[in-house]
């Protein structure tokens, strides 16, 4: 069976779910079925499909004070 990638939802302090998020202990987790879902949850969440800034393969993705780690 294929192991589910990890991925870690942060926010700066700054943000304005900041508060939200210390509730939740800093972070979210969540156990998704790929890489390739992780990547597309990422870019949707922080706004970046037409961005260049990031590649296919990428595991660590800022944007407006939002950072999301993808864990193989």
């Amino acid at each position: 069976m294929k192991e589910k990638v990890k991925v870690i939802v942060r926010v700066a302090a700054e943000h304005p779910d900041a508060e939200t998020f210390k509730c939740l202990g800093g972070k979210v987790v969540m156990k998704v079925k790929d890489y390739d879902f992780a990547y597309e949850f990422a870019m949707t969440i922080l706004n970046l499909r037409e961005s260049e800034m990031f590649e296919h393969g990428d595991l660590m993705f800022f944007n407006e004070g939002i950072l999301i780690e993808i864990d193989r």
